[in-house]
């Protein structure tokens, strides 16, 4: 066929455009061409479903069926149909609309989870050994239980595999050969960590200290379980084994630790602790914090029920945000729709007076084009909403790296209300089908 330069013309300058935002907002070439690609693969197999859809609908028609539903399926497929373009502007509308909500139910319920498994809404740190016994003593005399205590020794990378830092960085340079540790000895796990490779737990007295890495840490490191790690504990060489891998959620209010170390490596190391407690009322915990820090002024207290609440508000503006983008991508899909209507307003009007001269009513009219509708929009909201499980899946994994939580009821009352959406603005556009009468268009 004869190619249209002009309209591909266009065409490769709205993908270019497309791809050059989508790296300028990423902030990298990767994550741009990524988020490219992705929305291509979405346009695509919208346009491949709207294909299949007149294809199918060509061989399903029976003679058996209702006329309205006959002619309403035969739509489908008729000369200037508007089968591609609806399914793709209530398509892509639904799967944006659905992404933004199920990315949204993610991340608050990731929230919820870390605020529930919270028991603590008080953190005193920087506490010295000598100030623990008479912190305890305070807290406990304020009706504060002592929920945790946790030991926190600073510390560097010396080696990795008996190779210095020093030779590494030269290699390959990065942050986690670079920073200070802050890491911490226990012999259990807590709530907020999952084994993912190896055993935790101590060794024989006569082997290396082991020690658990968080398993990022251990891919930017380029360690695995067995690998040895000498440590600048303030000056004295400790070196360690790795034992086990861990995944920590870091959204959970409690201290978390890129490395753990069995208890005996670090026992007699120099160390500050973290003592975490709950108090429920307000004017209580204040107290505390002041009597805390005017006693020893080495500690410092955070109450984390206020950092909790300005979370939750942030999250409500975000919330406030991506509802606003979904309204806005929803509305584009409308106006797009509309304007299918409208591109084929004249040849409607041809056959619903076709349709009246032969003896058609006005509601048997208006009962084809809902048939018509009703499966542009089942499919477009359909395909879509599929689509989106997986755009959504992809932004929690590559951008958030938390859980995805799959939201079915939400996401089956958006896709229902954007398919009544397009069978209502099908008809509402289509308005003039009913007003139009045999003689006036007669006589045109």
């Amino acid at each position: 066929r004869r190619v249209d330069l002009p309209r591909l013309t266009v065409e490769l300058l709205l993908g270019g455009t497309v791809v050059w935002l989508a790296v300028r907002r990423a902030g990298g070439l990767r994550e741009g061409v990524i988020m490219s690609l992705g929305i291509f693969a979405v346009v695509a197999v919208l346009y491949a479903s709207a294909a299949a859809l007149s294809r199918i609908a060509r061989r399903v028609v029976r003679e058996h069926w209702p006329f309205v539903l006959r002619q309403g399926v035969a739509n489908l497929f008729r000369p200037a149909n508007q089968t591609r373009a609806v399914v793709l502007s209530l398509g892509f509308a639904t799967f944006l609309l659905c992404t933004l909500f199920l990315v949204q139910a993610s991340l608050l319920r990731e929230l919820a989870l870390a605020s529930r498994a919270a028991q603590a809404n008080m953190l005193f740190f920087d506490v010295q050994p000598d100030a623990r016994a008479g912190l305890d003593s305070l807290m406990r005399a304020a009706h504060a239980p002592v929920l945790q205590q946790v030991p926190i020794v600073p510390m560097r990378i010396a080696e990795v595999n008996g190779v210095s830092v020093a030779e590494l960085t030269k290699k390959r340079p990065s942050w986690a050969l670079r920073r200070e540790y802050r890491s911490s000895w226990r012999d259990t796990l807590v709530a907020a960590e999952k084994i993912v490779g190896g055993k935790f737990g101590p060794r024989d007295a006569g082997a290396l200290p082991g020690i658990s890495v968080e398993k990022d840490l251990a891919l930017e490191l380029q360690v695995a379980v067995g690998d040895t790690i000498t440590w600048d504990v303030q000056g004295v060489r400790v070196p360690a084994v790795i034992t086990s891998l861990r995944e920590v959620q870091w959204a959970r209010f409690e201290p978390n630790f890129f490395v753990v170390f069995e208890s005996r490596a670090l026992r007699d190391a120099p160390a500050t602790w973290a003592m975490l407690t709950r108090l429920d009322d307000a004017r209580a915990r204040a107290v505390l914090q002041r009597d805390a820090v005017a006693r020893f002024p080495s500690v410092s207290a955070i109450d984390l029920s206020a950092i909790q609440d300005t979370v939750q508000k942030i999250l409500g503006k975000v919330s406030l945000a991506v509802r606003f983008l979904a309204l806005f991508s929803l509305c584009t899909g409308v106006l797009v729709l509309v304007s299918a209507v409208s591109s084929a307003r004249r040849q409607r009007v041809r056959e619903a007076v076709l349709l009246k001269t032969l003896g058609a009513t006005r509601a048997q009219v208006g009962r084809i084009l809902m048939a018509e509708y009703a499966a542009l929009g089942a499919l477009g909201s359909a395909t879509g909403m599929l689509l989106s499980v997986a755009g959504a899946w992809g932004v929690m994994k590559l951008v958030f790296d938390t859980r995805f939580a799959f939201a079915p009821a939400g996401m089956l009352a958006l896709a229902a209300g954007t398919m009544l959406l397009t069978v209502a603005i099908g008809l509402w556009s289509g308005r003039e089908v009913f007003r139009a009468t045999v003689s006036e268009e007669l006589r045109d």
